[in-house]
């Protein structure tokens, strides 16, 4: 062979084993940032993928090793592979030298590898301190929602009846008779079967009210009989053609006469009534409470949304995907108007006073509780879109936001909470009239809180009255949107709550009358009603055995290993737990309750009432039904929320985190527990400094050189 051919020979050998060096240190000496864990992974999946067609066509080489040509075209495709994935990986490591002075351009970091541990605060878990940051929350929010309601008419019927006052009147009228026609429209629609009873209650009442006020602005209507005529007559015929009815029945156009009356009559009365100075301190306390528990709802609220944004990103991303108008525009839109319409109304409170200006200052709270229930209303979209959301769920993401708002349970869950934050409202009242009571020395001091206790007894029964109605027309259209819902409510993992709800129901009705019964022993010529009190006192012992009175007592629709299905009521007994015999009990229940409080009403226009002498019975009464309707709250939030069951939005977004579960009911019981006491305690120190411990400081003494002096 040439000396020539020799040295090209050598050269070429030369070259082969350096570009396999070249290519061994590519592929094996590659730095740490370039392996699989790098921001160029993906290219590292390809050769990921490709190893695994390798191992798929050893296979193949084994099941065809006595095919020649098959071995040498699978040689073949194996060296392509190699020089596939030896040019792949060499891309990566160039592409991944390129990057690597850019990174800090991207947001792909040492955060992509880190390990996010579950968070726990104090022992709780992330549900459980979910779970507390909400119902802390929807506890302020239900006191600063509950009381300026009836805040508004306490200083309306304290208030001299000057010109700017009664204009201020016309628009409370209206406001009032709205809340009322909801609840007589609703409770009409429900015992009577009504279509559309609410809103012939709406309309009726709140136009019934505009007129009258208006007409008695100028003294056109003194009269009662008129003023409820005259309202039953134009509310009417207002009320029947703005209801969507094709054929307009007998039965609400009664219920509309109904509410007609009743929004005269209201109109009369406190657009005439006798300014009485007790009124205007009640509300004007009340308000320096509301004032400071709404800075504990503004905290509570940043830290659920704090915690929901830890625990439950992707589930808040979802909601705020769905709602972005709601959540960006509206909710914060609302909730800085009434912030400043709450801080205006508390601290403008004495200054428009002394101005002779009370009319603007009433004006202020209607404004405050319409901003108030508009906001209540909007976030209970998002919570019913999460219980019902509309169907048919594979078309969610083509409807409308107003649709995801406005679903089935939308309305009979504004009804029910404005109901139940007036009752909540009422019996916070009384416990601060308790407190009170007991905290005062002089007998002036006791005669004026055993007034605002009656007074707090008086607003709570009465809006109680109607809350069952509401419970039944939303626990109704959950049934009508999937019977899956209530049955796992009432009678699966849920009944035993419901037992633990009806027993405490039962309890707060008992503890009302108790309430009604010790009070009245304070006035003069109550003894007449005794009897029939005593005997309504076993009705209402019957009434609440036979509501909370299971079929079974194991929480599942059949027994389950560890359940003793013995555990069932006999069938001499079983009528007890038949919806009938409950829905009768719960009937007779509000009766007479309703009966009583009738008689209460009556001894107190008739006889006269020795205030500061009450039974101390009745004091911690007040106290205890307080406690009782906080508690209740906290438990039926917490059966509402378990009643999605795994889901965050019941069958569209699965909860799939760890504690999807449903909590026993002593677990639950304990944490409700919890946070009950936690707000009680700070509701206690909130009533002692907005309202006790201003009259209890003592101002410094003034020396005498400071004084001022005389001019001379």
């Amino acid at each position: 062979m040439p000396s020539s051919h020799r040295l090209q020979h050598k050269s070429s050998f030369f070259k082969s084993i350096f570009a396999l060096l070249f290519i061994f240190s590519l592929v094996h000496l590659a730095p740490e940032p370039f392996s699989v864990s790098s921001p160029f992974s993906v290219l590292g999946n390809s050769s990921t993928a490709y190893a695994q067609e390798e191992e798929e066509d050893d296979g193949l080489e084994e099941f065809a090793e006595d095919d020649e040509f098959a071995e040498d075209d699978e040689f073949a495709e194996d060296e392509e592979a190699d020089g596939e994935e030896t040019s792949a990986e060499g891309e990566e490591g160039e592409e991944g030298a390129e990057e690597e002075d850019d990174s800090w351009k991207t947001d792909i970091g040492p955060a992509k590898d880190q390990v996010i541990e579950p968070f726990s605060f104090m022992g709780l878990s992330n549900r459980k301190f979910t779970w507390a940051a909400a119902q802390m929350h929807i506890l302020f929010a239900s006191f600063i929602l509950g009381c300026p309601m009836f805040v508004v008419i306490m200083e309306v019927m304290g208030a001299r009846r000057t010109q700017g006052v009664r204009k201020a009147i016309v628009l409370s009228n209206v406001f009032l008779a709205v809340l009322i026609g909801v609840v007589i429209g609703i409770t009409g629609e429900i015992i009577v079967g009504i279509h559309h009873g609410v809103l012939y209650g709406l309309w009726a009442c709140a136009f019934a009210a505009l007129i009258v006020s208006f007409l008695n602005y100028f003294h056109r209507l003194l009269n009662v009989k008129v003023s409820a005529t005259v309202g039953a007559i134009f509310g009417t015929l207002i009320a029947i053609p703005l209801t969507p009815v094709e054929h307009t029945e007998t039965s609400g156009i009664i219920l509309a006469i109904i509410n007609g009356a009743v929004g005269g009559v209201l109109s009369n009365m406190i657009m005439f009534a006798k300014s009485d100075f007790k009124f205007e301190r009640l509300a004007h306390e009340i308000t320096k409470v509301i004032g400071m528990c709404y800075s504990f709802t503004a905290l509570t609220g940043g830290l659920f949304l704090l915690v929901m944004i830890v625990v439950y990103n992707d589930f808040i991303t979802y909601l705020l995907g769905n709602f972005p108008v709601l959540f960006m525009v509206a909710y914060p839109t609302l909730f800085i108007l009434e912030t400043i319409v709450m801080y205006v109304y508390v601290y403008s409170w004495d200054p428009l006073n002394q101005q002779n200006k009370k009319g603007r200052h009433i004006v202020c709270g209607v404004v405050l509780n319409i901003l108030g229930l508009t906001l209540l209303c909007a976030l209970d979209g998002p919570a019913t879109f999460m219980q019902t959301p509309p169907v048919p769920l594979d078309k969610l993401g083509e409807i409308g936001e107003w649709s995801k708002i406005a679903t089935s349970t939308w309305m009979p869950l504004n009804y029910h909470r404005l109901v139940g934050n007036g009752t909540f409202g009422g019996y916070m009242v009384g416990i601060i009239g308790a407190y009170m009571y007991l905290w005062s020395t002089k007998q002036e001091e006791k005669e004026y809180y055993d007034w605002v206790g009656y007074m707090g007894n008086i607003i709570g029964v009465g809006i109680m009255i109607p809350l069952p109605a509401m419970g039944y027309i939303f626990v109704r259209e959950i049934y009508q949107y999937d019977a899956t819902i209530g049955m796992y409510i009432m009678s699966d993992r849920e009944s035993m709550f419901m037992l633990v709800q009806g027993l405490l129901v039962g309890t707060m009705f008992s503890a009302s009358n108790i309430y009604m019964w010790v009070s009245m022993k304070r006035i003069e010529n109550a003894q007449r009603f005794f009897p029939a009190m005593k005997f309504g006192f076993i009705l209402i012992v019957i009434s609440a055995t036979i509501w909370f009175t299971p079929r079974r007592f194991f929480a599942t629709m059949m027994p389950e290993p560890g359940m003793n299905p013995d555990m069932v009521l006999p069938d001499n007994l079983a009528f007890m737990a038949l919806m009938i015999s409950k829905n009768t009990a719960a009937f007779a229940l509000v009766t007479v309750t309703f009966i009583n409080y009738v008689f209460y009403t009556i001894a107190t226009k008739t006889g006269k009432v020795h205030y500061g002498k009450i039974n101390p019975l009745g004091i911690y009464v007040l106290i205890f039904l307080g406690f009782a309707d906080i508690w209740l709250m906290s438990w039926m939030g917490t059966i509402r929320e378990l009643s999605r069951m795994n889901w965050h939005v019941y069958k569209v977004f699965k909860d799939i985190t760890p504690e999807k579960f449903a909590p026993t009911l002593a677990e639950s019981g304990f944490h409700v527990t919890t946070i009950v006491w936690t707000f009680f305690i700070i509701m206690t120190a909130t009533i002692w400094l907005a309202i006790k411990y201003p009259k209890t400081s003592k101002k410094p003494a003034i020396p005498a050189s400071t004084a001022p002096q005389m001019a001379e």
